[in-house]
């Protein structure tokens, strides 16, 4: 019989998870440029500087004005972004039923827009989790095995102690190959399906 991993430590996703909608919905409107073979590789460069916070989140929008021709100012695009962002009400309402383990928020964000946005939508954060780590805040973005051991650390768990809930199987996997336990986020359905063997509720 397979014994269950003993989970010390569940480490949510913001956006796909906590929230849904805001920055990809309006990379796929506004810049269809951003989704050619060369696009993506500069996009994919550029949300890496500004996740990092090696790049401003203005900075980040004048280069993708300039480069793919999107025709917004900065605050424009940052209002449209955080505008279509929603609460998983359902989500939120159900992470402080989880009692038998640390609860944390670890992001990749524009910036800080991540914490922008938890504000405007009032989700109350000391309420919900217990350490929230934003990347552009601690210098560290994944999927990058230092931004995991980062956040295992200072939440003083093992690999093995701590769960990943992310929207990104590539997020997940990486998780995994560290010695951590992963989700794959689609729905709250599915994912209290999916956290029932960690008996933790």
């Amino acid at each position: 019989m397979k014994i269950k991993p003993k989970i010390k430590a569940i480490i949510f996703d913001l956006g796909g998870v906590i929230m849904h909608g805001g920055y990809l919905p309006f990379i796929k409107h506004y810049c269809e440029n951003c989704f050619t073979p060369q696009g993506k590789k500069k996009i994919s460069e550029l949300e890496h500087q500004v996740n990092l916070g090696t790049i401003t989140e203005k900075k980040f929008y004048l280069e993708i004005q300039k480069i793919f021709h999107v025709e917004l100012t900065p605050k424009q695009m940052h209002d449209i972004i955080v505008r279509k962002m929603q609460t998983n009400k359902s989500l939120v309402e159900f992470i402080p039923k989880i009692k038998k383990a640390k609860v944390a928020l670890f992001t990749n964000s524009i910036g800080l827009m991540a914490l922008e946005v938890l504000k405007l939508r009032k989700v109350n954060t000391s309420k919900v989790f217990d350490k929230v780590y934003v990347s552009s805040k601690i210098h560290l973005a994944k999927p990058d095995t230092r931004a995991y051991m980062y956040v295992i650390e200072n939440l003083k768990v093992e690999p093995k102690e701590a769960l990943l809930v992310d929207d990104r199987l590539e997020n997940v996997e990486l998780a995994q190959k560290l010695g951590m336990q992963g989700i794959v986020f689609k729905e709250t359905s599915q994912f209290k399906k999916d956290l029932a063997r960690f008996e933790l509720i």
